[in-house]
């Protein structure tokens, strides 16, 4: 089994943000400050996405609802509709 190399602390905040944080529809800077402030609590300059992903889901409590295109101003006004 292959070993997953460790990753920088700071990209791994940015990564976790952007694919699960952001697409809530509660995410602010605020939460992103909250994220960032318990990565750094912890002292660790590098670790692997699934260690980071198990240790940021006990601290960081998320509000599950996901943004869909629906609730997307944009994507309404040029016609775009989540189909399903």
């Amino acid at each position: 089994m292959k070993e997953n190399k460790p990753i920088n602390v700071e990209r791994l905040i940015n990564w976790y943000h952007g694919n699960f944080c952001a697409k809530h529809k509660n995410s602010t800077k605020e939460h992103y400050k909250e994220l960032k402030k318990i990565t750094i609590s912890w002292n660790i300059l590098e670790m692997t996405y699934r260690d980071f992903c198990n240790r940021i889901r006990q601290k960081l409590r998320c509000d599950s609802n996901k943004v869909t295109f629906d609730d997307c101003l944009a994507c309404g006004a040029l016609g775009i509709h989540r189909k399903y």
